[in-house]
């Protein structure tokens, strides 16, 4: 039996005019006529009407008296059943949701003149769908009306049973899974990430003017479910025959807000925001009953101002005088036992064992004898500190805080997905259906979105202008979507549906230093934007530099690590194909997809060194107990600090390196052209699934098939995918080293590279998953 089963998956699927494969997002409605008596009635002609766009469908029943609809486009229909010498059934009010399986029954009498009987659904047709899969349906309706305080309908992913608590976009649980392991669709296209494994997530933002249903599937029983154990599939409005739309504007603003509790103890005021989203949505016909339109234009602009505190050092640090109390550690003026008041005065501790003390941290140390000769920390950071006002952070004595109101333009979450809901936003949505005859209709959906914003990662300044310029870093995301689809009646059994899809998610993150950068163009060292901030850095032999000191690492700048900047292109095209076949009371169908990824990205992380101030391997001398008497481990350890920042002091040189190519094993940094790490990976999906509908009788449906998925092994464009090598047993076995009779080493692998007939893993094409469900 198992010989014939995968011989059977095996020619259907090669027999396929594509091998692609996707799950439709037509609905599809099915059922039995009969008479009085019970008996099954063939020959009865059954019609579909979309009330919105008049489209008419019309199929007959067939020798088993059953019927199926096997690709309807969502909406609300009108099916009625009609035979000579039988009174005309009708169902009104049929919605049809996205992939939803409707089972429709009808009950002729004979009459001998002509009657109608009217019979009113529900307007979700819950009751009557056929599908065994559990979830939870959100109609257009239901997305319109629901509360949503920064109108994203992923969020109400978490007012679905089966999901769990959410502490951000991609933390908890979905139906007994992580969230990240849901496959994301739109109108059937996979809209998730294409390069984070986000799961439940869009890469262009979901507006309820956008969505005319929104389905959560927390347990799947359906063989052309795939890509992840839950699904949540998003369907796009589209117009009718009526010209209808709206203009909307909301406004958060920090005016209403209450202050927090933390604002209120420091008394100061609270974060003021303020955040404007507006937009118009239109749709109809462009030509009635054919050709119908619908477009929606949004825009958002988000603007906060904090109430922030950057760490600077107080007048007699920036000297080089060290004050302490002899025997007290420093405490700030929030700590147990504060060695300074909230205006900055000193306090002695009752466990001092004498009064403020200040000794120079200058001409102690014979290799640190004063400020750092080339000038950088006094002419570019102290110059641009501002004075401290707020002694809650630091010591108080020699280091403190300088609070300011920071302006922020959009801020982007730290890994630069977005929360959608502080960013600076423009997107265009438009949907364009069109029926050649009644037998062949074509869609075509499009979104282009633009975020533009500041970004934690990106770089935000921690200290205000003084008049010499302080820097922002900067993040823009450009998420792209394009779904088509043909659907085609090539008899009254036999329906095609065939998608081409393509999205992508563009993201440049730029550091202070390298804004406006052209990531394409490798010469492309400096934006026009960063110019300026990139002067300031200081350079060796052309080459430029990071310092980081030690007591205020995050400045007027930023210069740490965590300042980065990087691009991602994640592009991902679909060709999908669906066949639905009815034969008696079955409904076959039948598809495959496949799916082309790459991402290309870049991290130009310590390509421009960064150097960190501090004793590096020649311990700092003179700053001790027994040099200065009294001085406390932990004072010491600041007043070194101290020192080291002023005297510019080397602790460690980061720098990266990246191999250009393959055959040429070599090493190349920032002044041999290099400026980025940049690598594109390439890999390719497929998908294939067979299944059944069957009307075992009038009130029981049996659905049941099979599902089967092939992952690809990735590979690098340019061959530098890096895999082990080594040890025992080739050729991955190599981790434990010479214990295993050899030493590991690395070699690049896959496609491209020197070594194409090794891959970073096994293919496994033996991805096969039975579904069985009936209702």
């Amino acid at each position: 039996m198992r010989q014939v089963l995968v011989a059977a998956v095996t020619l259907l699927y090669f027999a396929l005019p594509v091998h692609t494969f996707a799950q439709t997002s037509n609905a599809t409605v099915g059922g039995t006529v009969s008479d009085a008596t019970g008996a099954l009635i063939p020959g009865v002609t059954i019609t579909a009407t979309n009330v919105g766009t008049g489209i008419v469908n019309t199929v007959i029943t067939s020798e088993a008296g059953a019927y199926n609809f096997p690709s309807l486009q969502t909406g609300t229909y009108r099916v009625g059943a009609e035979l000579s010498g039988f009174q005309t059934q009708t169902y009104e009010g049929v919605t049809l949701g996205f992939a939803q399986q409707v089972r429709l029954n009808f009950t002729l009498l004979v009459s001998a003149v002509a009657q109608a009987v009217e019979v009113t659904v529900a307007a979700d047709t819950l009751i009557a769908t056929t599908s065994a899969s559990v979830g939870t349906v959100l109609s257009e309706y239901r997305v319109r009306e629901l509360p949503l305080a920064n109108r994203n309908v992923m969020e109400l992913l978490a007012t679905s049973g089966g999901t769990g608590p959410q502490g951000g976009e991609r933390a908890g649980y979905f139906a007994g899974g992580r969230l990240s392991a849901v496959n994301t669709t739109r109108d059937g296209m996979v809209v998730s990430d294409g390069r984070y494994t986000h799961g439940a997530y869009s890469n262009a933002y979901i507006s309820p003017d956008l969505v005319e249903e929104m389905r959560i599937i927390t347990a799947p029983a359906d063989a052309e479910a795939g890509r992840g154990a839950g699904q949540v599939q998003l369907v796009t409005r589209s117009g009718t025959n009526q010209f209808r739309g709206s203009v909307f504007w909301t406004n958060r603003n920090s005016a209403l807000d209450a202050a927090n509790w933390f604002n209120n103890f420091r008394g100061v005021n609270k974060n003021y925001e303020n955040r404007n989203q507006w937009g118009a949505r239109l749709g109809g016909p462009i030509r009635k009953n054919k050709t119908f339109f619908f477009v929606l234009v949004e825009g958002q602009r988000n603007v906060e101002k904090q109430e922030f505190v950057g760490m600077v050092l107080t007048a007699p640090a920036r000297q080089g005088i060290f004050r302490f109390f002899p025997g007290a550690d420093n405490q700030n003026a929030i700590s147990l036992r504060p060695t300074v008041d909230f205006t900055g005065n000193p306090v002695r501790p009752a466990n001092a064992t004498g009064d403020l003390t200040p000794f120079s941290v200058f001409n102690r140390d014979p290799f640190r004898p004063g400020y750092d000769p080339t000038g950088f920390i006094q002419n570019v950071l102290l110059s641009r500190m501002p004075p401290p006002n707020d002694y809650t952070i630091g010591d108080g004595l020699n280091t403190a805080g300088h609070r300011w109101t920071r302006r922020i333009y959009g801020l982007d979450v730290s890994d630069g997905q977005g929360t959608f809901d502080k960013v600076n936003r423009d997107q265009f949505n438009a949907r364009l259906d069109h029926h050649f005859t009644p037998d062949h209709g074509f869609s075509f959906i499009y979104t282009w979105e633009r975020n533009i914003d500041n970004s934690e990662q990106a770089g935000i300044p921690n200290w205000p202008d003084l008049g010499q310029g302080h820097y922002y870093g900067a993040h823009y995301r450009w998420p792209t979507v394009l779904a088509t689809s043909l659907v085609s009646t090539f008899s009254p059994t036999v329906v095609n549906e065939l998608r081409v899809g393509y999205k992508d998610t563009k993201l440049y993150t730029w550091d202070p230093h390298y804004v406006g950068r052209e990531f394409e163009d490798p010469a492309g060292v400096v934006g026009e934007k960063g110019q300026a901030a990139f002067d300031i850095l200081p350079k060796l032999n052309g080459l430029p530099y990071r310092p980081v000191t030690r007591l205020f690492p995050a400045n007027f700048t930023s210069w740490t690590g965590r300042s980065s900047t990087r691009y991602s292109i994640s592009p991902q095209y679909t060709f999908a194909d669906t066949v639905s076949w009815e034969r008696g009371a079955h409904s076959f169908r039948v598809g495959a997809e496949w799916r082309a990824a790459n991402s290309r990205s870049g991290n130009e992380a310590h390509m421009t060194p960064m150097v960190e101030l501090g004793p590096g391997g020649v311990p700092v001398r003179d700053i001790d107990n027994i040099a200065i008497p009294d001085l406390t481990g932990n004072n010491q350890t600041l007043a070194r600090d101290l020192l080291t920042d002023l005297s510019g002091s080397v602790h460690r040189i980061t720098q990266a390196f990246d191999v250009i190519k393959p055959t040429d094993p070599i090493f190349s940094y920032w002044g041999q052209g290099v400026y980025m790490k940049d690598r594109a990976w390439y890999t390719n999906e497929a998908s294939w699934f067979f299944k059944d509908t069957w009307k075992a009788g009038r009130n029981l449906t049996l659905n049941y098939g099979i599902h089967w998925e092939w992952f690809g092994v990735p590979w690098e464009r340019r061959g530098l995918a890096g895999a082990p090598s080594g040890g025992a047993t080739e050729p991955f076995a190599g981790l434990c080293g010479i214990s295993c009779g050899g030493l590991t080493r690395a070699q690049f692998v896959g496609k491209n590279s020197p070594n194409p007939d090794i891959k970073l893993h096994n293919n496994d094409f033996n991805n096969f998953a039975p579904a069985f469900g009936l209702s």
